[in-house]
């Protein structure tokens, strides 16, 4: 078997070693992965998550913070130059909080945003007044529309993250403003957030906002998230919005520069009023920092634009390296050409051109979309980078700040898609397993009461129990991740569950996997099927792949002059089964052997013991064999694995193989005739 580790030194910069990757081809809801590139650039993963902790807690609790919390169950996030609370930021806030589990914090910020900002009556209802004091008193009772974009998606995301029954019904709340803006006719001159006939978010969703729009509002993924788990009956119409949005950002970003103006009308053309022109609204500036990032959000969830995606992503860095990494300032027209200082967009008192954080941020965020060498040096500024006040004492703790934390979320992995919750339990007598449906259907915990028994390192493929198919010759590595990695679907919820994995384009096969107890013997079985999803015949065996903790013992019944190869791991023959007790080496190590349809790992006190089909020398697959032990280098896991008959499958055609789990105490610690008589038993079929 062959495994990628990461390497465990550090260069003399104290950098992880590089692991070489480039842009996905598939997006986060088909996937469920992410990728993490300050780790492959070289950063240590442990180093990346203080760091982004610490991002986090600058924002958040540090002396520079935003965020107050107002008595028991109240808070908000302050635009401190500005000395107000903004439904951006807000909304901002909420969308962190889930993406870091924050419960407690999402829960102020929106009660907060109920109590003061929301409109619960009257042409106005359920939007928000876009800006209040800190008091909650309103400065403005319109809406921008980002805001409430930004509410329904969090507020989503939080009903899939905790469910609606402990004290917020968070889908509820999103219908709510998805209806009240649907049903907006113009009364008063209210309007939904998208225009009627454009299907393009609007500036502000009124007679006067509606007019025109700012680029950096379109956001498809979010789009897409509504028409997942709105269930407003409008999933087409979010999916065409999202489609939409996509094309308009071709239009709305400059073909050489990539830069995109601040406001502009629905084709993507700049303002025609005179004098929003001359005050710089079609100039590249603060709003326009975002659309590097959203873009990049999309194309990590979605994918759906892959091509002009990473085409954009390259195009707005290129123009940015070329006025240079560290010097390029934070507002342009959208040719390039710097503006005139009528046209510069005044910030807490300055009118003045800087190196802002925010835009080394987002600017950073779009590497995930690059392919060229430059996007390194884009993360590696962000890293670098600084928040502190300028030299003038200009300092925004508020918009940088939190767009400096979004980048990080980016691009270290944490800015996610957050599905309904993917563990399922099933459980008898002491006996309880979780399997995680929403990536690769494994089997992630299995407990006797509340000991563990299978490896919870987090080492790259070090945890839980999965499935591949025989021989490993069809796929080399890693394993197809259709089968191993990728969300399974629920075909059937509760006691059996069933989940099925996703086509495998490389092998034309799919696996279903059946989940159940045995009550008699508290024990629980799994059944794996192998459908032939091609238009050929394949030949095929399934193969258990299950991790545990490097102590204990392991044992099942061969003759210790069979086990191949010969002397790489010790094993010890008593009372007819071959025992290996667990070591350390510097190497990986696997070994095969043709037992008697059972496998046993011991520690702690319990006795796992997997019982399957019995398998004559040649029915396994060329090169494999029915049992399997591999001893990961180190003391940090080992895979006790199992496989069926290699079988062909004509097109359409299935096979099922079944593995059953008992757990159960055992006394004995050592190899003995009395423990091989316990294992025994244990091994036997009911």
């Amino acid at each position: 078997m062959v495994l990628l580790l990461l390497s465990t030194y550090v260069t003399a910069w104290g950098q992880w070693p590089m692991r070489p990757s480039g842009p996905w081809e598939k997006g986060a809801f088909e996937t469920r992965q992410y990728r993490n590139l300050f780790v492959e650039m070289g950063y240590r993963p442990d180093e990346v998550e203080k760091k982004l902790q610490e991002v986090f807690n600058d924002v958040f609790h540090g002396p520079n913070k935003v965020y107050f919390e107002v008595g028991d169950t109240l808070g908000y996030i302050s635009d401190i130059k500005n000395h107000d609370v903004r439904t951006e930021g807000m909304s901002y806030g909420m969308m962190i909080a889930v993406q870091m589990g924050k419960k407690d914090i999402f829960d102020r910020l929106w009660r907060w945003s109920k109590k003061y900002m929301q409109h619960q009556e009257g042409s106005r209802k359920g939007y928000f007044a876009w800006s209040c004091k800190t008091d909650g008193t309103r400065n403005a009772q319109g809406s921008a529309s980002d805001g409430e974009l930004y509410y329904i998606t969090a507020l989503l995301f939080a009903s899939n993250l905790w469910g609606d029954d402990t004290g917020i019904n968070y889908k509820g709340e999103a219908q709510n403003i998805l209806n009240c803006s649907m049903s907006k006719d113009g009364t008063d001159g209210q309007r939904p957030l998208l225009h009627p006939e454009h299907h393009l978010i609007t500036f502000t969703p009124d007679d006067m906002g509606m007019r025109f729009t700012d680029p950096s509002y379109h956001i498809p993924a979010f789009y897409e998230v509504w028409a997942q788990w709105a269930d407003d009956g409008r999933a087409d119409y979010w999916k065409e919005a999202a489609r939409l949005a996509r094309e308009f950002l071709h239009h709305a970003t400059d073909p050489t520069t990539g830069l995109n103006p601040d406001m502009c009308q629905y084709d993507g053309s700049v303002m025609q009023n005179p004098w929003m022109r001359r005050g710089g609204s079609s100039n590249f500036r603060y709003d326009s920092w975002r659309v590097p990032m959203n873009i990049a959000l999309d194309y990590e969830w979605s994918c759906a634009d892959r091509e002009w995606q990473q085409q954009y992503g390259e195009r707005i860095q290129n123009f940015l390296y070329s006025q240079g990494i560290n010097t390029f300032v934070d507002q342009y027209r959208i040719d390039g050409t710097l503006p005139e200082e009528n046209e510069i967009l005044q910030a807490g008192g300055f009118r003045k051109l800087r190196h802002s954080i925010g835009l080394v941020a987002t600017s950073a965020a779009a590497s995930v979309m690059c392919k060229h060498d430059k996007r390194k040096e884009f993360v590696k500024a962000l890293w670098e980078a600084k928040h502190e006040p300028f030299e003038d004492g200009y300092f925004d703790s508020y918009y940088d700040g939190l767009l400096r934390l979004f980048a990080f979320m980016h691009l270290s992995g944490h800015y996610r898609i957050i599905f309904p919750n993917p563990y399922r339990e099933l459980k008898t007598g002491h006996l309880s397993a979780t399997i995680d449906t929403g990536a690769g259907g494994k089997i992630i915990s299995l407990k006797y009461d509340d000991q563990e028994v299978i490896s919870q390192s987090k080492m790259p493929e070090s945890f839980g129990s999965t499935f591949w198919t025989s021989p490993q010759k069809e796929w080399n590595w890693p394993p197809v991740p259709e089968i191993d990695k990728y969300a399974y679907e629920i075909e059937q919820d509760g006691m059996p569950l069933v989940i099925r994995s996703g086509v495998a384009p490389q092998l034309g096969l799919q696996v279903k996997k059946h989940f159940s107890t045995d009550d008699r013997d508290h024990s629980l079985i799994v059944t794996y099927s192998i459908i032939n999803a091609s238009k050929q015949a394949r030949k095929v065996a399934p193969w258990e792949i299950t991790r545990v903790p490097n102590t204990g013992l392991i044992c099942f019944d061969a003759p210790i002059d069979g086990i191949t190869p010969a002397g790489l791991m010790t094993f010890t023959e008593s009372d007819g089964l071959a025992w290996y007790q667990t070591d350390e080496a510097p190497q990986n190590r696997k070994v095969n052997a043709d037992g008697k349809g059972w496998l046993a790992y011991l520690s702690g006190g319990l006795a796992l013991v997997k019982l399957f089909d019995d398998l004559t020398p040649t029915q396994p697959a060329p090169g494999e064999a029915e049992i399997q032990v591999y001893v990961n280098r180190g003391k940090t896991y080992i895979e006790i694995e199992s496989q069926g008959a290699y079988t062909t499958l004509q097109p359409g055609e299935q096979l099922s193989w079944t593995v059953k789990w008992k757990l159960a105490p055992i006394d004995d610690t050592t190899p003995s005739k009395k423990l091989a008589k316990a294992i025994k038993k244990l091994a036997k079929r009911k």
